[in-house]
């Protein structure tokens, strides 16, 4: 029985060019030799790969432009390789993006996960304006690319290298998504059997766990519900922990979450016994997906910063400066842990942890002011 083949893109530019440094650089030579190198790779004796590059394909039919082709060819692949060397290639007119950039967004756009960069020696000459939004979109998306290559053999290498690590990383990204499967066995069907009140329970003492196993981490004194991330004798970030133990399109089950923001007064910490702490930020652990929708929702207005990404979805007022984490699919001990996993692995990643703290302690001197003016029971 035939393997289905693995399908790789390249997306650069397809011709050689004289770089910044004055010397040549053989990128279409490097493009033909790295679909050789692909396509001719066997595991266990099974070639499992084919390569896209549009110089050697045939003639397509003329209901699609070659923009069009090119794109969904990215849609199609299940790993991107782009060669970046600061073009961002041809465009359809003077204000557009370019081809090269226009695949990385639809790259993007489409899984990050199978999406990498290769930075090559950047070309010499004059640069136009879609060159810089290009350059300035990759500066903004910080993307890890590894050291920049100078030669032929330094890019094969560095391309073989990045394939190999995207390769095992959409293995285990497809065993996660596979072992959803598993939610009918196990712990997953015991806290399915669970009460409304013993799953929320559950999912938030895992939530809690996770968070109480970084470095730093601490329950606050008096709050069940309450983690601190940050030393013991400085400020750090207080994080409230809650659960939606059903789908969050659920009324039941979301009322008992409600708008957890709206009694943050009475839970961030007054007097010397706490130092002053930044948020509180609400982490909600969700049994099921949650949706931009679901988040806006919760929160009461759209008018947001709102972000959908691997963990669940991110929302920060930016007034109000509240901020909602809602961790999907914590159909058991491990996926919840792992959904912890996954948020704080976006912050880094993303760059934004520090803009989250800015927003925590903002949102806490907010707060402060509004226990100033509650009076005491």
């Amino acid at each position: 029985m035939p393997v289905e083949k693995i399908r790789v893109m390249i997306s650069s530019r397809c011709k050689d060019y004289t770089g910044a440094d004055g010397q040549p650089f053989p990128l279409a030579q490097l493009r033909q030799a790295l679909k050789q190198q692909i396509e001719e790779t066997q595991l266990f004796g099974e070639s499992v790969f084919e390569c896209f590059i549009n110089e050697q394909e045939p003639a397509k039919a003329a209901s699609a432009d070659l923009w069009d082709e090119c794109l969904k060819e990215v849609r199609r692949a299940h790993l991107v390789l782009v060669l970046y060397n600061g073009s961002a290639g041809w465009a359809k007119g003077s204000g557009e993006v370019g081809i090269c950039h226009a695949e990385m967004l639809a790259g993007l756009h489409s899984g990050r996960e199978r999406t990498r960069v290769i930075q090559l020696p950047p070309f010499g000459g004059r640069r136009l304006k879609r060159d810089q939004r290009f350059a300035e979109f990759l500066a903004q998306e910080a993307l890890f690319s590894g050291a920049p290559v100078h030669t032929l053999d330094e890019a094969l290498a560095l391309a073989q290298q990045t394939l190999a690590h995207a390769l095992a990383d959409l293995v285990r990204g497809g065993s996660a998504v596979l072992s959803k499967a598993g939610y009918a066995l196990g712990e997953a069907l015991a806290w399915s059997r669970l009460s409304f009140s013993g799953r929320k329970e559950a999912m938030e003492a895992s939530a809690k766990a996770a968070l109480l196993a970084r470095p730093l981490a601490r329950a606050l004194k008096g709050q069940p519900r309450h983690i601190v991330l940050g030393e013991a004798a400085a400020a750090g970030l207080m994080i409230c922990v809650h659960a939606i133990p059903a789908a969050t399109s659920t009324a039941a089950a979301r009322e008992m979450v409600g708008r957890p923001f709206l009694a943050d007064h009475q839970h961030l910490p007054v007097g010397k016994d706490e130092p002053e702490l930044a948020g509180p930020v609400h982490l909600i652990a969700c049994h099921r997906s949650a949706t931009e929708k679901q988040a806006t929702d919760l929160l009461g207005f759209p008018d947001a910063t709102v972000v959908s990404t691997g963990f669940g979805v991110y929302v920060a007022d930016p007034v109000h400066r509240v901020q909602l984490v809602l961790l999907a699919n914590c159909r058991d001990d491990s996926s919840t842990r792992y959904a912890v996993q996954r948020f704080f692995d976006w912050l880094d990643r993303s760059g934004q942890g520090e803009l989250l703290l800015a927003h925590a302690q903002a949102r806490a001197r907010i707060v402060r002011s509004i226990q100033a003016e509650t009076p005491t029971p």
